[in-house]
């Protein structure tokens, strides 16, 4: 088996000179050893064969690395590392708004109304959630506001004011 095969096994075409690489789809990182510098820089657009089709990859940077290589895997001494975007799966990826609109308005004092898909947060304290409650006539609110308010775990959240809330009650 050859293990220098392994280390490159991608082959990429610059200003249509073959090469072998090897790229790193996570860090966008296609590594390239050479002898004699290629032609490339920042905007150029490489191919990466791949079985019968070829991927396009649009270069983002450029680092030529001197004795880079360290001849493992291969017979050239240099490095090449470009950080590569694929622009061939562009078309097909699921694209998100890049053009974010936040439509914010206020609908009465204590609610706001933020977003694109109209979606509206309801803020308001606990102590004035008490005091409505507690004006209200209403028995079984205050019954289940004060089961709430005397919880250990709201308690903990809520800590020393806990006891005040629940004697408004």
């Amino acid at each position: 088996m050859d293990f220098d095969a392994l280390a490159y096994p991608e082959v990429v075409f610059i200003e249509e000179q073959e090469y072998k690489a090897q790229r790193n789809m996570s860090k966008g990182q296609v590594l390239v050893p050479y002898t004699e510098a290629p032609d490339v820089g920042i905007g150029d657009v490489i191919t990466q064969k791949s079985g019968k089709r070829e991927i396009h990859l649009k270069v983002l940077d450029v680092q030529f690395l001197e004795g880079g290589s360290l001849n493992v895997g291969t017979n050239h001494p240099h490095m090449l590392i470009l950080h590569v975007e694929n622009s061939t799966s562009q078309p097909h990826k699921t694209s998100s708004s890049s053009n974010t609109t936040f439509n914010i308005g206020s609908i009465s004092g204590e609610q706001l109304q933020v977003g694109n898909n109209n979606s509206q947060s309801v803020t308001i304290n606990v102590q004035k959630l008490v005091e409505e409650v507690a004006k209200s006539n209403d028995p079984e609110a205050k019954s289940l506001l004060k089961q709430l308010l005397e919880n250990s775990t709201v308690g903990s959240v809520i800590g020393a004011g806990a006891s005040a809330l629940i004697s408004m009650l």
